[in-house]
């Protein structure tokens, strides 16, 4: 596997309180100002896509770790909270919680050893210093 992956994007100020975001594959993201600091209330904030972030991370590890686990996912869906709280002399994102709903075939142990292998792996949430929690639940169908 190679040792470094570059990621990279474009952001542009569009209009007002609200920017672009660009990927080298042609999708594009609109995003504002969070509404409570004066900016739009129907476009996802920079505060939205970084607790997104944290949340599809789950899901791709999840999915590569199924893989290697042998687990056949069925369904999948997970929503995450982010708190932006002052601290010091400014704000900041001092945790997410995500909780994992799925469907699986999978023995418990298998499961449950795969869910902390994930917790482990994000490579997204590694990378943040804001405390994260993954709950993970098996829903039967």
């Amino acid at each position: 596997m190679t040792e470094e992956i570059s990621f990279s994007n474009q952001v542009t100020w569009t209009e007002g309180a609200k920017g672009e975001i660009a990927f080298p594959s042609g999708h594009r993201i609109e995003f504002a100002l969070h509404a409570e600091f004066g900016g739009i209330e129907s476009f996802p904030s920079p505060e939205n896509i970084f607790v997104a972030a944290a949340n599809a991370c789950v899901l791709t590890t999840t999915l590569a770790r199924a893989k290697k686990y042998n687990v056949a996912l069925r369904s999948y869906r997970s929503e995450a909270v982010g708190v932006l709280e002052w601290m010091g002399d400014g704000r900041e994102m001092t945790r997410i919680e995500i909780k994992v709903r799925l469907n699986a075939d999978g023995d418990t142990e298998t499961l449950r050893e795969m869910f902390a292998d994930v917790a482990d792996r994000v490579p997204v949430i590694r990378s943040m210093t804001t405390s994260v929690s993954i709950d993970f639940e098996v829903e039967s169908e």
